[in-house]
């Protein structure tokens, strides 16, 4: 009712699978602010489930294309907010390794079922995210990367999870992490390696 031009997409389109080409071109380029973010990775995913689910209910898919489909959205969403969290800040700026002196970059390992590629349309996402190196930050205000990394990490979750009248993209789960719920949000590679040990 909210967007009448998904339900022509959807029927126009419903004799093939949402690939994962169509979900990034489906994405506006041009993306500025957080919210532009939000909204266009939930106008995704509304596509994406509406065309899935008139395929599964008309026949035309299998549970191989939904968990394809669904792990694929998983991948996007997080991809598109991971470039987004990672332009530099103009307060802190960018993360420097403090034995690299190179720019650091979050990286985010998918678990469980999105580790797996198994995921199904009511599924969570179970990520862990680490960094290579420890250091400080490049820009007028100086922080820690592992402060850097914990403020970046906390927006990509909102990007991602955070309810809007627009609905949310997927529930996300950090439990996985090194301690659990307990232990710090993002790990520098030197700290997964001893917990590891």
């Amino acid at each position: 009712t909210r967007r009448p031009e998904m339900a022509e997409e959807t029927a126009a389109h419903i004799d093939e699978p949402f690939s994962r080409a169509a979900m990034a071109m489906h994405l506006p380029v041009d993306i500025v602010s957080d919210d532009e973010l939000k909204r266009a990775l939930r106008h995704l995913r509304q596509a994406v489930m509406a065309r899935l689910i008139a395929r599964e209910l008309s026949g035309r898919s299998t549970l191989a294309e939904a968990m394809t489909t669904v792990s694929d959205l998983a991948e996007i969403a997080v991809e598109a907010a991971l470039r987004q969290i990672s332009q530099p800040d103009p307060r802190y700026g960018l993360p420097i390794g403090e034995d690299s002196g190179t720019v650091q970059q979050l990286i985010v390992v998918g678990m469980g079922k999105l580790g797996g590629w198994e995921l199904n349309v009511s599924s969570d996402i179970d990520l862990i995210f680490v960094y290579p190196e420890d250091g400080e930050t490049d820009g007028p205000t100086k922080t820690d990367n592992h402060n850097w990394f914990t403020r970046a990490g906390r927006r990509l979750i909102q990007l991602i999870a955070d309810p809007t009248d627009e609905g949310f993209v997927f529930r996300v789960d950090m439990r996985l992490r090194p301690f659990g719920d307990s232990g710090p949000l993002v790990t520098s590679f030197a700290a997964l390696e001893n917990y590891l040990l």
